[in-house]
């Protein structure tokens, strides 16, 4: 089947979304890859249909020059603000690479969504999806952080630490660099730790918050901040004051460099998967891949000023990433 992709020139606080068309039955993370764009006031305005993988496109983010990444199984995909078109594929690692930061030098950061040999026993109960797996070691991937040079060239792979998880296969799921360049703070998709690894000096750090402990049942936050007994941690995105803002299943926090949770931010719904600054500074994106929506939220009030329901929930969940174009009005 031929799509017709829509998608317009990027402008100020258009909005980017994950939106793959699920259409495999034998794979229900498997479809057609396509990206949808919302202007700033949440609106639709077109969509992209891309080239590459067969799975989930996730893991949107916007580079220094205004350009749009995105990744699906072991491509990567550009797309050019200038035409909303998606570019020729270039040749990255054969990794699953989920989330990206960029660093004032022009270095990229990708952080390896999957760390295992083989699929783990038993999450055929649970999915059905067909794993990728990496085309020189065969692997599904070692859940690692891979840095490149401004021209996209391979530099340097950091070993980092990832979390067990309960369905045993990822690795480095969100990450995102400290306004300072040193770090990138990461997690391991419903994990409790929120870990950080220095890029500069090569070597892990300590964990900036630990939430309720190890065995994913009671415990309170060991590192400062409220009681979160029952949360697990998803995303995270730094904001330019150096706070971070952390998903759980139900909840976002804003997380001082103390590790100290300074700010809870409640929802309804779960699986709030990804958060994107909004171009004023003042407000987030954060969306849900359970329910099918993103909302706006206004950082200071902690009001929720939008909302956008694509009407793909679960089982249909495909909204994975979400990002917005930078630049003022």
């Amino acid at each position: 089947m031929t799509h017709k992709s829509t998608m317009q020139a990027f402008e100020p606080g258009d909005i980017f979304i994950g939106c793959t068309h699920l259409n495999d039955p034998d794979d229900d993370h498997a479809g057609d890859g396509r990206i949808r764009q919302y202007d700033r006031h949440m609106e639709i305005k077109g969509e992209l249909w891309t080239e590459g993988g067969q799975h989930y496109v996730g893991g949107l983010e916007f580079d220094r020059e205004g350009l749009l990444w995105a990744f699906n199984d072991h491509t990567v995909i550009h797309v050019d603000p200038k035409t909303g078109r998606q570019l020729p594929l270039t040749k990255f690692l054969p990794r699953s690479f989920y989330s990206a930061s960029f660093a004032d030098d022009g270095s990229i950061y990708l952080g390896e969504h999957e760390n295992a040999t083989e699929p783990p026993p038993g999450v055929e109960k649970l999915t059905t999806i067909k794993f990728v797996r990496t085309a020189d070691t065969g692997v599904l991937g070692y859940g690692n952080i891979y840095k490149f040079n401004s021209d996209w060239q391979f530099e340097k792979e950091y070993e980092v630490e990832n979390e067990p998880e309960f369905l045993g296969f990822k690795g480095c799921t969100h990450s995102t660099l400290h306004p300072g360049g040193q770090f990138i703070t990461y997690t391991t998709e419903t994990g409790k730790r929120i870990m950080r690894y220095d890029v500069v000096n090569d070597q892990q750090m300590a964990d900036l918050i630990v939430y309720g402990g190890a065995d994913y049942s009671a415990g309170d936050v060991k590192a400062g901040g409220s009681s979160k007994s029952s949360e697990v941690v998803i995303a995270v995105m730094y904001l330019p004051d150096g706070n971070l803002l952390v998903t759980h299943r139900t909840s976002m926090d804003m997380v001082n460099e103390a590790g100290e949770v300074i700010r809870e931010y409640p929802f309804e719904g779960s699986g709030w998967s990804n958060i994107a600054l909004c171009h004023d500074d003042k407000h987030v994106l954060v969306n849900s891949i359970w329910e099918g929506i993103f909302i706006k939220v206004n950082l200071e009030t902690g009001e929720i000023v939008g909302k956008v329901d694509t009407g793909f929930k679960a089982p249909n969940r495909c909204v994975a990433g979400i990002a917005v174009f930078p630049g003022s009005d």
